[in-house]
């Protein structure tokens, strides 16, 4: 999926048919009331909003999807004036989706993930955190750097962890935790800088 600014009130977004291929969705049976594609139109507002600040929950929007022979199709997301006779975003996603199947579809998705994801504007207290969880955790960890901002993605197993109330404890004292694990575990891979893969916290801890 790949998301372009035209301006500031609009973005073009292409879905390639290996993206609808990984939704297990068929293009000449795609409807909007689907739960696939519910998630589809979902995750790309959250990308736009995240990589463009294109936000469009509190704003009316022109939605146009054309056929693209080449790559899937192409989505046109303009953000309308108060004035314009286009239904709002609220509006839009009530009369088409199914938003609150969405939201025990992603609830369920995060409650039943290995992964968790805390983010850290400073290298610092990713340093003093890596410390303490030297004794307790023993999983996989995957340093990633994105505009600044470090992002650590940990293995939750029961295996890898020995006490889980501090370990989720210590966490939330020196960085904030990604809600959306699934979308931001893609968008890092994508853009974001691998610096330490598989064993960042012991890195870390041997060399800072």
């Amino acid at each position: 999926m790949k998301i372009e600014k035209i301006n500031e009130n609009k973005i073009k977004v292409t879905i390639s048919i290996d993206d609808l291929v990984e939704r297990n969705i068929d293009l000449d049976t795609l409807n909007y009331n689907t739960p696939a594609a519910q998630e589809l139109f979902w995750d790309m507002m959250e990308q736009a909003e995240m990589q463009f600040g294109f936000d469009a929950s509190d704003s009316q929007i022109c939605v146009e999807a054309v056929p693209d022979s080449d790559e899937g199709f192409v989505i046109i997301i303009t953000k309308l004036d108060e004035d314009g006779e286009f239904e709002s975003i609220q509006k839009y996603i009530k009369n088409r989706f199914r938003r609150s199947d969405l939201r025990v579809r992603k609830k369920t998705s995060r409650v039943s993930s290995s992964l968790v994801i805390y983010f850290f504007n400073d290298f610092n207290d990713l340093c003093q955190l890596s410390q303490k969880l030297r004794h307790i955790y023993s999983g996989e960890s995957t340093l990633y750097r994105l505009k600044g901002i470090y992002y650590l993605i940990l293995t939750k197993n029961s295996w890898s962890v020995e006490n889980l109330n501090s370990f989720e404890f210590i966490l939330n004292e020196f960085g904030s935790k990604v809600n959306n694990i699934s979308f931001y575990e893609g968008y890092l891979n994508e853009y974001g800088e691998k610096i330490i893969e598989y064993n960042a916290v012991e890195t870390i801890n041997d060399y800072f």
